[in-house]
């Protein structure tokens, strides 16, 4: 395949975009070629994990499960360079429950992680991750077939400053993950204080949000402290 294009010269938030889309670009062709369903790039940098590509947002889901309880086989290839393979995800397995039901609930039967070659990107990881609906037989033939599309998307996070655009990606995206959360949380509050509908709880939290010219994480995160404490600072 092709060398990644180079992306000197953009100024850091076109990076961002033009790396997004190379990354999209290459999960389709994999999911294509490959004959998944879908694809994901999980990426770590420092103590964020996120999804920082996806062919089908819905299944970032699985990824997020993973990242929720640290462990599953797009962290464990994080690690490692041998490549990890599934016939049944949705099996339960005592060192992956939380994965295997998430799969199970997505209706998710084929997975393959494998670790993406950025070792040389500073305190930076990387996996491809591929999901199938259909129960697929994993041999080494169709994981040998993976590899060029691992090392196209590790030479594109690598890619003249690609690799610090994707450490900004993982940042970002595990940040608006933690916004997401704290804002279902104080939804999840206010519905069962009030007994009100999930949609009547989110509108609550907007009309708060703009009466006090603040943003709507910050009106959630005061919620959740007034009912819980404030986050621990360690």
């Amino acid at each position: 395949m092709a060398d990644a294009p180079s992306l000197r010269g953009d100024d850091p938030g076109a990076a961002e975009v033009r790396l997004n889309r190379l990354l999209n670009m290459i999960l389709e062709s994999a999911v294509e070629a490959l004959g998944f369903d879908a694809a994901t790039v999980t990426a770590r940098q420092g103590d964020d994990l996120a999804t920082v590509a996806a062919t089908d947002q819905r299944l970032i889901a699985l990824d997020d499960a993973q990242y929720e309880t640290g462990e599953g086989p797009c962290l464990s290839v994080l690690e490692q360079s041998e490549p990890i393979s599934l016939d049944d995800a949705g099996k339960r397995e005592d060192r992956w429950e939380y994965f295997s039901r998430t799969a199970a609930h997505l209706g998710i039967h084929s997975t393959l992680s494998m670790h993406l070659p950025v070792d040389e990107a500073e305190d930076l990881q990387a996996s491809l991750n591929m999901y199938s609906h259909r129960h697929l037989e994993l041999g080494e033939q169709q994981v040998q077939a993976g590899l060029p599309f691992a090392e196209q998307l590790g030479a594109a996070i690598l890619s003249v400053d690609a690799h610090r655009s994707t450490a900004k990606l993982a940042r970002d995206m595990a940040e608006a993950m933690r916004t997401r959360a704290v804002i279902e949380q104080a939804k999840g509050m206010l519905m069962s204080d009030e007994r009100i509908s999930a949609e009547e709880a989110f509108n609550r939290l907007v009309a708060l949000s703009q009466r006090a010219n603040v943003k709507l994480r910050e009106v959630a995160q005061r919620l959740v402290d007034e009912r819980t404490g404030p986050p621990n600072p360690d």
